[in-house]
């Protein structure tokens, strides 16, 4: 556990080292300052110094540890002796120390000929891996001379091991190469826009990142590399392997590739050589230059970030042993943590970095926060970040108890506070005791310790917040400054009303993320060799996750390829809807929930119906005609406050999206078709598109130069509802398509005019005689249309049999 202080603010506290078993070594600067802003707790008391003590060292608790912060004195010459120096004084200084880390940054060394290439890119992560009995480290300063020159001791047989702990925390997170990545890349989002002597720990861009090669003329030149993707953990590597180490800074392309051929070394470095003999470290280091004449600093507090990064994810493995301090000698209770949370790992989970570092910095940076919401669209993910979030916590810091409440209903919330009572022993003291009031007073108490507490699918205004007769769960939250609480839900409302101005809009994953969430659910992943494919299904499926997870689902169950679902997606759209609502077997999801794409938003639907109607009938309507920029104009007829409020409602749901442009709009294409469906299992799809129809029609700007922007705008809206409004055809319908396909020839889209004006004649054909001047008339335009079209044959055909009829009218 690490140090706790209760000294007032302001004062010192004396600091004993044989409390820290952890050494962290970073010789630079811009090294250090990179781990301290990755502290959890900086203990800021003073360790004891006497004469012949020539360094000044920073201390904190990280990852559950309490380790010390080891840096060269400002302006000291950095090397292998220096670092010997320094190192000899922290293990003479602090005499419980188990391992020591020596992180900071060095000159990486790709190798593009090998296949596959080591491709190493600045900002990239080295770590020395152990191999047989050497360290990971060549220290190809250290041999002897001999006839043949100078020889360095084969992977430096002569240094000290690293510390088994630290090997095997290196391995648990290689095993998880490619994903290695995204742990510790939350911890790099923690620190990215922290501050030091000279700008921030900021990535420079890939577009800074330029390698030379030297060409067998002697002269260099830039070498084209792939791109990497942008996300984040695509756009970072870790790389395993020997590390060289010597006491000269090395700025020679043709000695550094000598290096790297003798040794296979990935990296090169100046203090490791001088360490391991002293502190079995463990050697993390960034990319900040490839160890050749350009040769700058602009990288290295982004290496030295991520370097750090690394490193602190290590420490999450490496199980802590370190006993609870008090500064002013009161002793402090070590409370027993307790877990409640309904679901394994995910080990499907990938991206959402942004995100979870925001969670850490609300609930742990330093305006530390007790509530946070996490609020979007159904099947957005937010149970999975969530459950991720709460597993990190969980290996992060041991000292927090967990508790998950799943709020489907008011029976599921009253089961999960029962189980967690008996999970903390708690006995009523009555039968007629609540459980619920029984956890949150405990919870509530300095006794119960550090907890974290989810409240998950929270989307039921009435059962989290109350009504005037009823208390909600609200009521049963505990409070304490020892516990943060975490709430879901799909309720825009119910987050804001939660957790006020504390509340993260949970948006669908981009392109490289949903990718890799597909790639990680298939057990066939060779279909991914269809990138065309892939991406357009990724894309229709708007790269939500449960939708990436139910077609992965269907994928695995049927062998099928990706074209296949994606057509029957596409048949979706306007015909069956029943492949979005295929049930599929989740063990990260609740049992009996509602796991399909297509169901599980019919969950929120019923919640909008029995609350607001109006909101239900904007619902139905959109439905009805494109999803994308729908103009408030558009909307059924409603007072004005009552619309807002519906648009409201219907927004904090996340089915409808406001535009930056006030009164446009968009519905995401998926509800859009889950709407319908749910309305034709309601008998109600023929009645909603009649009443859309009449509402339309009616709605629909007349010509006039006036109305020309406001027709472009309904234009592809009238088109979609005319399309599938094919069964009832009424006299608002040919009124639409009378409407349409005037604004079709405003725009001179002659093909278009010629469908819509074929619509409307047929229809007077059937309603009115030959002689009719309304049938005569819409003969006549139809005619023009086919002019303006080139149908020559078809217009002088029309013509005349107009002029034939309007002749024997004036006739007789």
């Amino acid at each position: 556990m690490p140090i706790t202080q209760r000294n007032h603010a302001g004062q010192t506290g004396i600091l004993d080292p044989k409390d820290y078993k952890v050494a962290w070594i970073a010789p630079l600067e811009i090294e250090a300052k990179a781990a301290m802003y990755l502290l959890d707790e900086r203990h800021r008391g003073r360790f004891p110094v006497s004469r012949g003590d020539d360094y000044v060292f920073q201390a904190g608790a990280m990852g559950g540890h309490n380790i010390v912060i080891a840096t060269l004195p400002a302006g000291q010459e950095y090397g292998t002796g220096s670092a010997a120096a320094l190192a000899g004084q922290v293990k003479k200084f602090f005499p419980n120390l188990w391992f020591g880390l020596l992180v900071g940054v060095a000159a990486g060394l790709p190798d593009l000929s090998r296949v596959p290439a080591r491709d190493i890119r600045l900002g990239d992560v080295l770590v020395g891996l152990p191999d047989g009995d050497s360290a990971g480290l060549v220290p190809y300063d250290l041999g002897r001379e001999t006839e043949d020159g100078f020889q360095p001791l084969r992977l430096g047989h002569s240094l000290t091991m690293t510390e088994p702990i630290v090997r095997s925390a290196i391995g648990s997170i290689k095993l998880e190469a490619p994903y290695d990545t995204e742990r510790f890349l939350p911890y790099y989002e923690k620190i990215r826009n922290c501050e030091h002597a000279t700008g921030t720990f900021a990535d420079p861009g890939p577009d800074n990142d330029m390698l030379y090669l030297v060409c067998d003329n002697g002269q260099e030149e830039v070498t084209e590399r792939p791109r990497r993707s942008k996300l984040d953990h695509q756009r970072t590597r870790v790389w395993y392997g020997p590390i060289g180490s010597g006491d000269k800074l090395l700025k020679n392309a043709q000695k550094r590739n000598e290096l790297r051929g003798k040794y296979g070394i990935i990296g090169l470095e100046m203090e490791a050589a001088g360490t391991m003999n002293r502190i079995p470290v463990g050697v993390i280091r960034g990319v900040c230059d490839y160890g050749d004449r350009h040769k700058n600093k602009n990288w290295q507090p982004y290496a030295a970030a991520m370097a750090a990064s690394y490193a602190r994810a290590l420490l999450d493995e490496v199980p802590s042993s370190d006993r609870t301090v008090d500064l002013t000698n009161t002793p402090d209770k070590v409370c027993e943590s307790y877990y409640y949370i309904p679901f394994t790992k995910n080990p499907r989970f990938t991206g959402r970095t942004t995100i979870l570092s925001a969670l850490e910095d609300k609930f742990f940076g330093p305006d530390q926060g007790q509530k946070m919401a996490l609020v979007g669209l159904g099947g957005v993910g937010k149970t999975q970040i969530a459950l991720r979030f709460a597993y990190q916590i969980k290996e992060k810091r041991p000292e927090y108890s967990i508790f998950w409440v799943p709020v489907l209903s008011a029976e599921t919330a009253e089961h999960a506070y029962e189980d967690i009572a008996k999970k903390l022993r708690l006995q009523k003291s009555s039968e007629d005791e609540d459980v619920k009031d029984l956890v949150c007073q405990h919870l509530s108490s300095d006794k119960a310790g550090k907890w974290l507490f989810i409240v998950d699918n929270a989307d039921e205004e009435e059962l989290i917040l109350g009504t005037a007769d009823k208390a909600g769960l609200e009521g049963y939250l505990p409070q304490s400054d020892n516990g943060i609480i975490l709430l879901t839900t799909r309720s825009g409302q119910v987050a804001d009303e939660f957790a006020q101005a504390d509340v993260i809009y949970i948006e669908q994953m981009d392109q490289e993320e949903a990718k890799n969430l597909l790639e990680k659910s298939l057990v066939q992943r060779d279909l991914l060799r269809d990138k065309v494919a892939t991406g357009e299904l990724l894309a229709y499926l708007t790269f939500l996750p449960l939708a990436i997870t139910q077609a992965a689902a269907y994928l695995n169950r049927n062998r099928a390829p990706i074209r296949t679902y994606l057509g029957l997606l596409r048949h979706a759209e306007n015909h069956d809807t029943r492949v979005l609502e295929r049930e599929f077997r989740d063990n990260t999801r609740y049992k009996g929930s509602q796991n399909a794409i297509g169901t599980t938003w019919i969950v929120s639907f019923h919640q909008i119906q029995k609350s607001d109607h109006l909101a239900v009938d904007l619902l139905s309507f959109i439905s009805c005609i494109e999803p994308k920029a729908i103009p408030q104009s558009m909307l059924p007829d409603a007072k004005q406050d009552e619309l807002e409020w519906a648009i409201g409602t219907l927004c904090s749901y996340s089915f409808l999206i406001r535009r930056k442009e006030k009164d446009m709009f968009d519905m995401h294409s998926l509800v859009h078709t889950a709407t319908r469906g749910w309305l034709e299992k309601q008998g109600r799809e023929r009645e909603v598109l009649n009443n859309a129809t009449c509402h339309l029609a009616a709605r629909f700007p007349t010509e006039g130069d006036a109305h020309y922007g406001l027709r472009r705008e309904y234009l592809p809206h009238a088109m979609r509802l005319l399309g599938r409004n094919h069964k009832d055809k009424t006299a608002e319908t040919y009124e639409l398509f009378k409407k349409a396909g005037d604004s079709f020839d405003t725009d001179r889209r002659f093909k278009e005019v010629i469908k819509c004006f074929e619509e409307v004649c047929r229809w007077r054909q059937s309603l009115h005689s030959e002689t009719d001047h309304i049938r005569l008339a819409s003969e006549h335009a139809l005619a023009s249309a086919y002019l303006n079209d080139r149908r020559i044959e078809d217009a002088i055909r029309i013509f005349e049999h107009v002029v034939e009829v309007q002749k024997e009218t004036l006739d007789e």
